[in-house]
């Protein structure tokens, strides 16, 4: 009863209740899938569109010019934060087979092959990561989804997502192409802790790459989880997880420790 001799009693909060709880998606929530059969698809493509145009690189040479790219772009993302386009990225490519990317509709073309590959690698959920999802909501938490992308644009990882039964999951999600910038650099945080309309130190970013998903959050003033599921490189005083069954538990942990705990241990990182 809600009323008892003229004492109101209430409902204990949700656990995680007032917190935003910020996600990574490659290599944290969802896997890579075939990454082969996606470069494959990448390259055959650019072949077919290359020739149509009366360009023939060789197999061997337009994938290696495809590789360098990406791990360029890969590269200064991870640990600058920058956001080449998708233009960009084709563009790289291009110059690097001496091809003049100015014919009528050439860039359009590679650009929609380049984006739409990853698809073809079919990524899937991690084990246990749905279900997690669903528990970390159902204790109050805002969940976002916060994911770097490449290749691969916001609106390809809306229908991904869809395909994989995540988009209605998260109460926001935003795409480093989207913002301009990407993880680690701090204006990807705060964009998450603003539309939240949550203090720094109200969010737990988790995600699996020490750089742009730990040390990013941390170095905006939130808070930080390594999804770590080898054990291995881990960030002192950072909490980390190896099984996504442990997450829940883990931020509820993390979201009940005295404030001064949770600032020391964002603070203590390398």
């Amino acid at each position: 009863r809600p009323h008892s001799r003229g004492i109101t009693v209430t409902s204990p909060q949700p656990a995680l209740a007032g917190w935003t709880i910020s996600l990574d998606l490659w290599g944290t929530l969802i896997t890579h899938g075939d990454r082969q059969a996606a470069s494959a698809w990448r390259i055959t493509e650019f072949g077919r569109v290359l020739e149509a145009y009366g360009h023939h690189p060789s197999p061997e040479r337009l994938s290696e010019s495809v590789r360098r790219a990406r791990a360029s772009a890969a590269h200064q993302q991870r640990t600058t934060g920058a956001q080449p386009s998708v233009e960009d990225q084709v563009a790289v490519v291009l110059e690097d087979l001496g091809i003049n990317p100015g014919a009528e509709g050439l860039m359009k073309l590679l650009a929609t092959v380049h984006t739409h590959a990853t698809l073809r690698a079919c990524p899937q959920p991690m084990p246990g990561a749905l279900a997690a999802l669903d528990t970390i909501k159902d204790a109050g938490a805002r969940v976002v989804l916060t994911s770097n992308t490449l290749a691969t644009p916001s609106d390809i990882h809306r229908r991904l997502l869809d395909s994989l039964g995540l988009l209605t999951v998260f109460d926001d999600m935003l795409f480093s192409g989207d913002l301009g910038v990407a993880k680690p650099r701090p204006e990807v945080f705060a964009a998450v802790a603003e539309r939240a309309g949550s203090p720094f130190d109200r969010v737990i970013h988790v995600g699996d790459d020490p750089i742009a998903d730990v040390d990013g959050a941390l170095g905006a003033g939130c808070h930080a989880v390594h999804y770590n599921p080898h054990r291995e490189s881990a960030r002192r005083a950072v909490p980390d997880f190896a099984d996504h069954a442990e997450l829940p538990a883990l931020l509820v942990s993390l979201c009940s420790a005295p404030a001064a705990d949770l600032i020391s241990r964002s603070a203590s990182h390398d």
